[in-house]
């Protein structure tokens, strides 16, 4: 490793799978804000709402069915790779299998009889019944995919997951496309489902390559072995609580999509209207503000199985090391790219969506995901650390409070939509404070308020003010408002690097370190 200006980035560090899965979540990023851009043009806010409530549907299945499954799959093999036992992988993998293709069919039955009930009578729009069979079929092909996934994330292996998604999303835009090309109808149920039927077509793809990638020369060692009883008991310990969160999160979280236009609609818009309140907010404001999910969840991905590791071998120490660098590199990563965002997010929505967003809407989405970021990471660690069953209630009961609080504040005329981003900011930001509070208990690392979150918020508050500046000036320099805003982009992060130096905070030596070797002393990374 080189001393100076450059770092030298090895294979088997939390910077390489970092790395290969940031650059693939920023090329799956671009990718999905030109499927929404073209999603907004052939279905319209309302048509955006109908696929939204179909979609609802589609989350609490694929959360009971595969959320659990991946995360045990994940951790196991993992701690597996970490104690040189490969052999039980195989057994692993069958088992997740079973599991998953087990309960998709028990969804697949419910749907099927009863799905033109949910569609009227719990979705409140029968138009929805006519992408469920679609949605049933992606369902199957994204649990092959989402298993193999895992598989190889926890055995380190991050750039097949990377290409597979980037792969993936390319013939997803191209598909659904063609597709709403050619139907250029305005029935919202038939846009739905076609929707459906493209993403039907991009898991095809994913599934069939991921599948052949394993039993290709490329990941070896793995053994179809016997099930132990100790391997069952030990992934139904880690699924069932995971699966239960996701579950019972997304059924809260999917009743909140379906009763917020009802709620609008009490506050005094039509249906209509407040269809497309929840198109905006979900299809066009809400992927805009979370832009920088890419590079978190990058590091969260890259981190379980590398804490999953250290505490697999005993490794205390390397452990409260990752769990207090998980929270600080989200923090730097975060808040400053979402401030950066900010200002400019209307402006952005109106080029790309042709929908105009307030001011104080945005600050408050912007500031809810920078939350939200906080408790994805916390929520991570708990479920590598094998607490997951404390993730469940904190989770269940952020999301459940703030369906209540949105049930009541959404109905008042004074607040309307603007009830839910503040319910939505409220439980997230008391959801990740129970989070961090339990870490720090459990494991003991170190609190460093000011470095976790004072220099994230302060670098943030330098950055949105200066992102303003920036935008106004080469606003005047440039008749293009796209020249406008890739300058004001391109100086927002020169500024980025700027403040953390001035501070004293090098970003890359948080994940520049092998797993294996104690943390060194501090060098200068750029």
């Amino acid at each position: 490793m080189k001393w100076g200006f450059a770092v030298r980035i090895e294979k088997k560090t939390i910077l390489y799978a970092a790395g290969v899965l940031a650059c693939g979540n920023i090329a799956l990023q671009a990718l999905g804000f030109l499927y929404r851009v073209l999603l907004s043009h052939y279905a319209g806010a309302e048509g955006l709402g109908v696929y939204r409530l179909v979609n609802s549907v589609y989350l609490v299945c694929n959360a009971g069915c595969l959320s659990g499954v991946t995360m045990a799959c994940s951790r196991l093999s993992a701690a597996s790779e970490a104690r040189g036992e490969r052999r039980k992988i195989g057994a692993i993998l069958r088992l997740a299998f079973w599991v998953f293709f087990s309960a998709c069919l028990f969804c697949g039955a419910g749907l099927l009889l009863g799905g033109h009930w949910i569609a009227s009578d719990i979705l409140g729009d029968i138009r929805c019944a006519r992408a469920f069979p679609f949605m049933l079929l992606c369902l199957a092909l994204t649990g092959v995919e989402n298993i193999f996934k895992s598989l190889f994330i926890g055995l380190e292996r991050m750039q097949y997951a990377a290409t597979s998604e980037v792969c993936e999303q390319l013939i997803r835009i191209g598909t659904v496309w063609f597709l709403l090309y050619q139907y250029q109808g305005d029935d919202y149920g038939t846009i739905a489902m076609l929707i459906f039927a493209g993403m039907v077509v991009s898991e095809i793809f994913s599934a069939a390559f991921l599948s052949l990638l394993f039993r290709n020369w490329k990941v070896r060692g793995v053994k179809y072995t016997p099930l132990e009883r100790e391997t069952v008991r030990q992934f139904f310990f880690i699924a069932l609580p995971v699966s239960a969160s996701a579950l019972l999160g997304n059924v809260i979280g999917s009743a909140g999509s379906i009763l917020l236009p009802k709620r609008l609609m009490v506050a005094g818009l039509s249906y209509e209207q407040a269809l497309s309140a929840l198109g905006v907010l979900s299809g066009m404001a809400m992927p805009l503000l979370l832009l920088p999910i890419a590079l978190v969840s990058s590091v969260c991905t890259a981190l379980l199985p590398a804490v999953t590791g250290a505490q697999a071998t005993g490794n205390d120490k390397r452990v409260r090391v990752l769990v207090g660098r998980a929270i600080t590199t989200v923090g730097l990563i975060g808040v400053p790219a979402t401030a950066v965002l900010i200002p400019i997010a209307p402006k952005l929505s109106i080029l790309f969506f042709g929908q105009s967003l307030s001011t104080p809407y945005v600050c408050m989405l912007g500031a809810a995901a920078a939350v939200c970021y906080y408790q994805m990471a916390s929520g991570s660690l708990l479920n590598a650390l094998g607490l997951q069953h404390w993730n469940v209630l904190i989770s269940v009961g952020s999301e459940l409070c703030q369906v209540v609080l949105m049930y009541w504040w959404c109905a008042n005329p004074s607040l309307g939509i603007y009830g839910y981003l503040i319910a939505m900011l409220l439980t997230e930001s008391v959801a990740f404070l129970l989070d961090f509070i339990l870490l720090h208990r459990k494991v003991g690392f170190s609190l460093r308020l000011m470095r976790r979150f004072g220099v994230p918020m302060l670098c943030g508050a330098a950055l949105f003010f200066w992102t303003r500046i920036f935008f106004q000036f080469f606003s005047q320099m440039f008749a293009s408002e796209l020249s406008a805003l890739a300058c004001t982009t391109v100086g927002a992060g020169i500024l980025y690097v700027l403040v953390l130096r001035l501070m004293g905070i090098r970003l890359l030596y948080y994940l520049s370190k092998r797993m294996e070797k104690p943390t060194l002393p501090q060098m200068h990374l750029w």
